[in-house]
């Protein structure tokens, strides 16, 4: 990447003022009179630098750096990259963009950023449409289920903001050693789900048939949203179907004993300690957990009939609704100073040859384009569950509310006080959905 400094307009009007100042007084100094006549001042010629900041997570930060030193965007274009990092909170960095973008300035020109980012800054008009740039190669590489999630996550009034490339979902896993032993299959369905309490669930060794992370703060509605999409649902809609949820999730806690209600205090790291703690049964849990029991803190503990991958159980709303993605893709800062260079970056990125390369360089840009998972390692225990995910048709569309940040924090302050015996089911639901109503 070039280190030549820029040339600012400040910098340049400063100067060709200074050079046009120093002509007229050559013509009006007696010593420099004939210097000025012989040869009259000419504007230097300025080329400029063209370069482009793009911010993503720490955790992208040396994928996002090899995919670009491993290809030759910035010889093919002349355009150099320049790889920053922006928040790993996602308020922190909305207040960020906010503050300026209101005072006409950009942080960056492109972004990687998530589902809850996009539907803000897309509504509030703080990032660009993209369909000009697009390739149409593109479109006709995404999975079916890639479309029908951008058509929700990444568009505003039919506008696309984002192009996603990291696309992961909830997993089913479980403990093959433990079915194998007590001679059981692994559920399949919410009714076999509830029965698995029998089986599994010892309290006074504190084990249970199953576990989460429901602590408020957003865990608890991404768990909320995927049953209530199981149920065929949208919870932010508080109908019959976020009903069915919310009573299935309390039967699976007071009723059956099947899931444990000490998960309403965790988060997904005390989830995932209890279960190489061979406390839980079976659970649903993000890929990164795929990674930490292979990770070296586990190396003594795991075995591959530990953590097996199977199919969401499916619930009353068929098994098209098993699971949900939730994804990151890239967009441009409407106030960013680079937006032709910043334009050219992101329909690089989007073409198919760069979605396989990006995945090469780093599973963070893994998803379910046709190319990608054609070119992917086919033994490769994620490879292999989104691939069976996808070919089984069980990845539906994320549950969406266009006020996605406040709503969640609606429905988890209700729902916790419902699954705590705060309040009954019919009271929740009046609550919640008049709540939601007010954000409207």
């Amino acid at each position: 990447m070039s280190k030549s400094p820029k040339i600012t307009r400040r910098d340049f009007i400063r100067k060709a003022g200074a050079a046009a100042a120093g002509a007229a007084l050559a013509a009006k100094a007696p010593g420099l009179a004939s210097a000025a006549v012989s040869k009259p001042f000419e504007m230097p010629y300025i080329k400029r630098q063209r370069t482009v900041r793009i911010a993503v997570g720490g955790w992208a930060e040396q994928n996002m750096r090899d995919l670009l030193a491993q290809t030759d965007f910035t010889q093919q274009t002349g355009i150099d990259v320049e790889v920053v990092l922006r928040s790993d909170v996602k308020e922190t960095e909305l207040t960020k963009i906010v503050g300026a973008v209101q005072a006409g300035t950009s942080p960056y020109d492109v972004i990687d950023f998530e589902d809850e980012l996009t539907t803000t800054l897309s509504q509030a008009n703080y990032v660009i449409g993209l369909d000009d740039i697009l390739p149409d190669e593109m479109w006709e590489d995404f999975s079916p289920e890639m479309i029908a999630y951008s058509d929700v996550w990444s568009k505003y009034n039919g506008e696309t903001f984002r192009v996603i490339h990291n696309w992961e979902m909830p997993i089913w896993w479980y403990r093959k050693d433990w079915f194998d032993e007590r001679g059981v299959e692994v559920p399949t369905t919410w009714e076999e789900v509830a029965a698995m309490g029998e089986v599994f669930t010892d309290q006074e060794t504190g084990v249970w048939a199953t576990e989460d992370g429901l602590v408020k703060g957003a865990f608890l509605n991404v768990y909320l949203a995927w049953i209530t999409l199981q149920a065929g649902g949208n919870p932010f809609d508080t109908g019959d179907e976020y009903r069915t949820a919310l009573q299935y999730v309390y039967d699976l806690m007071h009723t059956h004993n099947t899931l444990n209600p000490a998960s309403l205090q965790k988060d997904y790291n005390q989830q995932n300690a209890d279960y190489a703690a061979d406390k839980v049964a079976f659970m649903r849990q993000w890929p990164f957990f795929g990674d930490f029991v292979r990770s070296d803190e586990n190396a003594e503990w795991f075995t591959e009939d530990k953590a097996m991958i199977g199919l969401p159980p499916v619930g009353p709303g068929g098994p098209s609704v098993s699971t949900y993605p939730a994804a990151w893709g890239f967009g441009i800062l409407r106030t960013s100073p680079n937006i032709d260079e910043a334009k050219e970056l992101v329909s690089w990125l989007a073409t198919n040859e760069i979605a396989v390369k990006s995945m090469e360089v780093g599973f963070w840009f893994l998803n379910a384009r046709k190319s990608v998972l054609a070119a992917a390692p086919q033994d490769n225990w994620l490879v292999k569950q989104l691939q069976m995910y996808t070919d089984a048709g069980v990845i539906g569309v994320r549950p969406f509310h266009p006020r996605f940040v406040e709503a969640l924090t609606v429905i988890e302050d209700n729902a916790s006080a419902y699954l705590t015996n705060q309040m009954d089911l019919d009271d929740t639901l009046d609550q919640t959905r008049a709540q939601l109503e007010e954000l409207e």
